[in-house]
């Protein structure tokens, strides 16, 4: 059963942002706090840094948006991170398959149609991740940083056959004010000094931060004009944990209700689907439709 808030967001049956009902519940799970709590006064080392990547895979066209005889789908990716407590720690950045010269043939995505993105032509790629146990984040051995990224499934109209002008508007339009956002939301937030402290910022900054997108983009979108057509937004928030520290943050996430959601934003066409979760090797898939159209778009985050 779901409801709308007063900003029409609607994820489960909680609010976004919400704690009431996470720290009802947190209470339960005191006792895996206290060994965590125990475990990470043992933390030496901080973790080792891995890469990391949230690679477009495939768009499936059920129904296709244009007249013609096919569409022609691509992704556009907004990557982000920011790291907990660390001020200016925030960046964002654009990858896309127009500035990769790896768009489909023109009328390829016929209904039915499933189109392999080709590998590479927008990754997102994190270097240098550390995934953290409680213990890493209350001591100091290292910040939590939370990462991220924007899909934009996009449909090739052809108004400027040989530029990427949605791909830079986008880039030139939401980079600089969605990295301004996670410098007041996350890295501009004091780390506290217990465990239940801690999980209740990141649960509650998550939820201001999924608040917040759909405004940011709504503002974009606006001024964009339509060179090429948004027909869906796939936001995933990866937060590098392990050991005791995933386990309470699962826990808070679930209560909170994130895991994979809808926003809708409004009075513009694009819906925003959103799943948030442990920064592990995975795929989702996520639906969009609309007016004349339906699109399935499939997305994996790879160890590298």
């Amino acid at each position: 059963m779901t409801r709308p808030t007063h900003s029409g967001i609607v994820v489960g049956a909680h609010v976004l942002g919400g704690t009431h009902m996470y720290r009802k519940h947190l209470v339960a799970a005191s006792t895996l706090a206290v060994v965590a709590l125990l475990a990470a006064a043992c933390t030496l080392p901080a973790p080792a840094e891995r890469n990391w990547k949230v690679s477009p895979t495939s768009v499936k066209v059920i129904d296709q948006e244009d007249f013609d005889p096919g569409d022609e789908p691509y992704v556009i990716q907004l990557g982000f991170r920011s790291k907990l407590g660390v001020e200016n720690s925030s960046s964002a950045f654009v990858v896309s398959q127009c500035r990769s010269r790896a768009l489909p043939a023109n009328d390829s995505g016929t209904p039915g149609t499933t189109l392999t993105i080709p590998a590479g032509s927008a990754d997102v790629s994190f270097p240098a991740t550390q995934s953290l146990d409680l213990g890493d984040v209350l001591i100091g051995t290292a910040p939590l940083e939370i990462f991220g990224t924007l899909s934009f499934v996009m449909e090739r109209d052809g108004v400027f056959v040989d530029s990427c002008a949605i791909t830079d508007l986008l880039d030139n339009a939401l980079t600089g004010v969605l990295a301004d956002a996670l410098d007041v939301l996350i890295a501009g937030s004091d780390v506290p000094p217990t465990q239940d402290e801690l999980i209740d910022l990141i649960v509650s900054n998550l939820g201001d931060l999924l608040s917040a997108i759909p405004g940011l983009i709504a503002a974009v979108l606006e001024g964009l004009g339509n060179p090429d057509d948004i027909l869906g937004i796939a936001a995933q928030i990866h937060l590098p944990t392990q050991g005791a520290f995933a386990d309470l943050l699962n826990f808070g996430l679930a209560i909170a209700g994130f895991d994979q959601g809808v926003i809708e934003i409004d009075d513009l066409p694009p819906t925003l689907r959103f799943r948030v979760g442990n920064l592990l090797p995975s795929q989702a898939t996520f639906s969009f439709a609309g007016p004349g159209y339906e699109y399935e778009y499939t997305s994996s985050v790879i160890a590298g």
